[in-house]
């Protein structure tokens, strides 16, 4: 039988009333009553009717979060964190998966309006503005996370400083003596990859290193036909001493075919990830990476649009809430010294 209301209320001595304003994190209730009504509910089996009380309240009690990749262990840690935060405040967070294109992403915005979530994080593919224009036009909160767009001054983003990692992941491998440092790029609409190519480009002026096209490796988020693409690159250019990658996973297929044509990490060729995926998963090779704070940047999100959702700050256009957060460089057994002529 189903647990209703009024067993959780003679359960903890609390009026109907005050169980059904804790159980909707309703101001007017203290946090130390609102636990004690969450772990009585918890543990005598009470399920909301989300349906109902959404029709009732005029709230879905849902966070729509709508990502590029789940595959990617950076953002299964990024919604994770997610997850966590408004889990803890009752409210359901649904995920959906854009697989970098618009047309998911369209779609996953389309769910989100229909469904009347009370508001959205988004990570948005960029291939254009359609859909926080739209998010816009129906007044949903929304938040980016990790990409922002360039010009911007409507919408509320947390993002990395992409440009100093970037600049502080190739100043490094420049500082270990590498001169021909390739970088790899994926998307020139994606933020992140047009930021961090100019911290690269920036430090290799600072290096007295000139930069060619030809240290530019392309590859695709989707991986499709990368390996391939990786050893005509490696073969192509021989004088290739380290590679900055635009993400670890992008980094760890490359390590891979390296290793497939013979030669060594970082014996023969350093390699830089962006992620630092390593602080939450235990691989056999530790990647050298720049750290985004993943964690930091997913409950920084969630509070912004918390604080959004409940009115605390109103999202006027022309006082958007932007953060950026510092970049750091984990160093491990990727990158290493160039190799000079002659050594074994």
């Amino acid at each position: 039988m189903k647990v209703r209301l009024k067993e959780i209320a003679e359960a903890t001595g609390f009026s109907i009333n005050t169980v059904s304003h804790a159980l909707r994190d309703e101001p007017d209730i203290s946090e130390a009553t609102k636990r004690i009504i969450r772990e009585t509910a918890e543990k005598i089996g009470y399920i909301p009717n989300i349906q109902a009380s959404g029709i009732k309240s005029g709230k879905s009690r849902i966070i729509s979060i709508i990502l590029p990749d789940i595959k990617n262990p950076h953002f299964t840690i990024v919604f994770r964190e997610i997850e966590h935060y408004f889990h803890n405040l009752g409210l359901t967070p649904f995920f959906m998966n854009t697989n970098e294109t618009l047309k998911d992403e369209l779609n996953a915005v389309r769910i989100s309006i229909g469904q009347n979530v009370e508001g959205v994080i988004i990570c948005p593919t960029q291939v254009n503005t359609e859909c926080i224009e739209l998010l816009a036009r129906s007044h949903i909160p929304y938040v980016l996370i990790g990409r922002h767009f360039e010009g911007d001054s409507r919408s509320n983003f947390v993002v990395c400083d992409d440009e100093n990692g970037g600049y502080i992941a190739t100043r490094h491998l420049a500082s270990l003596g590498h001169r021909f440092i390739a970088y790899v790029r994926v998307n020139g609409c994606i933020s992140s990859d047009r930021e961090r190519f100019m911290g690269y480009r920036r430090a290799l002026e600072e290096a007295g290193i000139p930069f060619r096209d030809e240290q530019i490796l392309n590859l695709s988020l989707a991986e499709d036909g990368n390996a391939v693409r990786i050893r005509e690159y490696l073969a192509a250019h021989p004088e290739c001493t380290a590679i900055l990658s635009f993400n670890d996973i992008l980094a760890y297929s490359i390590i891979y075919e390296i290793r497939r044509i013979g030669k060594s990490v970082p014996g023969d060729i350093s390699v830089m990830g962006f992620d630092n995926i390593c602080s939450d998963y235990t691989f056999p090779t530790q990647l050298s990476s720049v750290s985004v704070s993943k964690k930091h940047m997913a409950h920084t999100a969630s509070e912004m649009l918390c604080r959004y959702i409940r009115g605390a700050g109103e999202h006027k256009p022309e006082q958007p809430n932007q953060i950026v957060l510092p970049t750091t460089l984990y160093l491990r057994e990727t990158t290493a010294p160039v190799r000079t002529a002659g050594a074994d």
